[in-house]
């Protein structure tokens, strides 16, 4: 089957470029506004456009295209050239391969630290912002290299290929050998998977004692927005854990249920990373009514649609101030005191 007529392949690729033409008109839009969107969240998200931006444009040469070729496919005579035994190939899939997984860090760890700006933002609320707008660069290189310097640069050292199989077509490996990538990595997204349970749950404790208390947030419509990515973001860690140690047991075949996980594992694995990559500027509009309000006014197409409740203008920044107890008496004297 060639890739036009692969029903998977074109309709992850339609969704995919319709839901990164919303990413970056969401991203001008809070560019433009900058004055309007100040905060350290703003600043992550629009940093997290070109980074999935890149891992999405990445994934069609690593991933998408050659999962999608068949043996006499478009591309097969290309993929197939890219054999272990070819060393003097100028085509850079060492680069490719290296950044595939580099973004596979990244991406979990920008979900890490989103989470965590909404936990520092709900429970330390005075401080917090002060200390992420000093150090968002500091923390946003420290996230690339990190990673290149302990675990990929192994990858780009070593050759990268393509290998073809009846089930999964063509698909990429490295000398180096995907044994020793997953052994970092498995641990890696779990320990960051860990930390966003902690990060969400301690959050989510905080915004419940606060409302108990009749204190509004306006932080709530940011964390619903973070919540949501983390639980894409632990979809996915759970379908790649168990894919990974599933099909690394020595008798996992001989359960008719891991037969059926390995079988379905792969097939939501590519959905779910499409959620993680692409849906950020979709549930920013879900949730924040500010964000909804200024894509509305950047549009004249959705200018006619300024009156409808979906569009209504956020009162996220309206304070909240207590009225005294004694109010109405006071209100009362001072009639009294004017007659």
């Amino acid at each position: 089957m060639d890739l036009l007529t692969n029903p998977k392949f074109m309709i992850t690729t339609s969704y995919g470029i319709l839901a990164m033409l919303i990413y970056t008109g969401v991203t001008i839009v809070i560019l433009k506004n900058s004055a309007s969107f100040k905060s350290s969240f703003f600043q992550l998200f629009c940093f997290g456009y070109f980074m999935n931006l890149a891992t999405y444009s990445n994934s069609f040469i690593t991933l998408r295209l050659p999962q999608n070729t068949g043996v006499s496919g478009t591309f097969s005579n290309f993929y197939s050239n890219l054999n272990l035994n070819n060393t003097d190939v100028i085509f850079p899939l060492n680069l490719f391969h290296t950044l595939h997984f580099e973004f596979a860090y990244t991406q979990y760890i920008f979900n890490s630290l989103v989470c965590a700006n909404r936990f520092t933002a709900i429970c330390f609320p005075i401080h917090s912002e002060r200390y992420w707008m000093k150090f968002n660069w500091l923390i946003i290189l420290s996230m690339f290299l990190i990673p290149f310097a302990f675990f990929t640069r192994h990858i780009l050292q070593n050759h990268s290929f393509f290998n073809w199989s009846p089930t999964a077509n063509f698909f990429i490996d490295t000398t180096y050998g995907r044994s020793n990538i997953y052994y970092f990595l498995m641990p890696t997204l779990i320990l960051l998977t860990m930390i966003n349970i902690v990060f969400n749950v301690l959050a989510g404790i905080r915004l419940y004692k606060m409302s108990k208390t009749g204190v509004r947030v306006p932080e709530s419509s940011l964390f619903s927005m973070a919540f949501s990515v983390f639980l894409i973001d632990l979809f996915l860690t759970s379908l790649t854990v168990s894919n990974y140690y599933l099909t690394n047991m020595p008798t996992s075949l001989d359960s008719e249920i891991v037969r059926i996980l390995i079988r379905w594992i792969p097939l939501l694995t590519p959905f779910a990373s499409d959620a993680l990559t692409l849906t950020h500027p979709i549930l920013l509009l879900y949730f924040s009514k500010t964000v909804r309000r200024k894509c509305m006014e950047s549009s004249k197409f959705l200018q006619k649609f300024h009156n409808h409740k979906f569009f209504a203008e956020s009162n996220s920044g309206v304070v909240m101030v207590s009225a005294p107890r004694n109010l109405n008496n006071l209100v009362a004297n001072s009639s009294l005191n004017r007659s």
